[in-house]
């Protein structure tokens, strides 16, 4: 599954993707057909591309409804990942991620990733509510779920387990929304 966005090509993890992003990085360059930078991956999603193979392989996780690759057309190059966290719930509502690797960050990537997913998710016709979370001095990230049209809903139910060290500083884990019905 590919998304198309102006700038990027957004491919859907599989399990054979995932597996190669996790323990095999020449051979997710080759499948993928990108370069992959020396920054890859962004700390956010270092200590999850184990999980998210074994979520793959074990069938637990279904490709678009898991994470997706976002690629640079020109020149052709491995910039970030946008994803869910899994499938919809029976009132149609799901989480949203996304991250860029180091030296792709402040233009304007996170956001076309982020429109293409809610693009795909709303073709789907599955989807009502999309949730994410940020810190509250995050900024980019902040401008992001600004410029795809979320809401500030307050303080996170998850801001307590945040860690300090995923908060480096930025304050509270606040709750964005949009809804897409």
């Amino acid at each position: 599954m590919i998304i198309s966005t102006p700038r990027l090509e957004l491919v859907a993890a599989t399990a054979t993707l995932a597996r190669a992003d996790a323990s095999d990085r020449p051979r997710l360059a080759a499948l993928i057909q990108s370069d992959i930078p020396e920054s890859w991956p962004p700390a956010t999603l270092a200590d999850v591309q184990e999980y998210f193979a074994d979520q793959l392989e074990k069938g637990f996780a279904l490709p678009g409804w898991w994470n997706w690759y976002a690629i640079l057309r020109q020149p052709r190059v491995l910039i970030g990942a946008v994803g869910l966290a899994g499938q919809p719930d029976d009132q149609g509502t799901t989480t949203l991620g996304y991250s860029v690797a180091p030296g792709f960050e402040g233009l304007g990537y996170a956001s076309e990733m982020v429109d293409g997913l809610i693009r795909w998710m709303a073709g789907t016709g599955r989807v009502a509510r999309v949730f994410a979370t940020t810190f509250e001095r995050h900024f980019g990230s902040i401008r992001v779920l600004e410029k795809n049209r979320f809401g500030l809903h307050g303080v996170s139910s998850e801001d307590a387990a945040a860690s300090e060290s995923d908060r480096q500083g930025r304050g509270r884990l606040m709750l964005y929304v949009r809804e897409l019905v």
